[in-house]
């Protein structure tokens, strides 16, 4: 038998998704590299990762920093180019310039905590997309995990992705490409079917290239479900699809 033929004993299948990925550290990627080049089944495997791969986007998107109050507040306290000499402060009260000491003070404070604020919300997103993109790797190294296609209907006939679906972590990823961007006021959403009954399972968000991912992992075991859609509302905040459907994949 020659070698590469067959699946080897050593196969490393725990580090797969994240060689397709690009996430293995130098050592492990030495060493799944020479395995690579002996094992015929392994490279398959790295194929097929890297094919359901190409449809995620693991970036999240930069968040604007929010400035509005910051400068309706230094506007207020902007001097007036007229009465803003050495004369005129020396002149002041020693009232006027301790009040206007304290308002330099907690305005300086505020700054602090706007900022922090800001930082923590970008801790937050980091750590978010980092667990996302660990979960991810877990997902298409699942052998036992199930792959379903999805095909876009009515106004998004052109997207398509797959669900990938690991019933054992009762989670799932959804990774559509080409779905068009919803109005302002619109949210495609996706939903988990039980026979006639519609359960919310979150917003699908959609980037300007048309790609869109949503990692699920819901209270009830996703093998209750019979189905999943995707429709597009004029809302998130709704309990029921009263909008138009985009997508629907069996669950069965």
């Amino acid at each position: 038998m020659r070698e590469g033929d067959t699946r080897r004993t050593d196969c490393p299948d725990d580090l797969i998704g994240a060689y397709a990925l690009g996430a293995l550290d130098p050592d492990e990627l030495e060493a799944v590299e020479r395995h690579l080049a002996l094992c015929e089944h392994c490279r398959q495997a790295v194929a097929d990762a890297r094919r359901t791969a190409q449809l995620l986007a693991f970036s999240a998107p930069p968040q604007p920093v929010p400035v509005r109050t910051r400068r309706q507040l230094l506007a207020r306290v902007r001097p007036s180019p007229v009465r803003n000499s050495l004369r005129f402060w020396l002149a002041r009260p020693a009232w006027a310039l301790a009040a206007t000491a304290s308002l330099l003070a907690l305005l300086f404070g505020w700054q602090v905590i706007q900022q922090q604020r800001v930082a923590d919300r970008q801790a937050r997103q980091a750590v978010e997309a980092d667990a996302q993109r660990r979960a991810v790797v877990q997902l298409i190294a699942q052998r036992d995990g199930l792959l379903i296609r999805l095909q876009g209907t009515g106004a998004a006939r052109d997207a398509h992705g797959a669900i990938i679906l690991d019933p054992s972590s009762n989670t799932a990823l959804i990774a559509v490409e080409g779905l068009p961007r919803p109005a302002t006021s619109q949210a495609y959403v996706v939903w988990l079917v039980r026979g006639d009954q519609y359960y919310q399972g979150g917003i699908l968000p959609v980037d300007e290239h048309g790609h869109a991912e949503l990692f699920l992992s819901p209270r009830e075991s996703l093998r209750t479900f019979d189905a999943l859609a995707i429709t597009l509302e004029n809302g998130p905040q709704v309990s029921a699809p009263n909008g138009q459907p985009v997508a629907l994949a069996s669950l069965d």
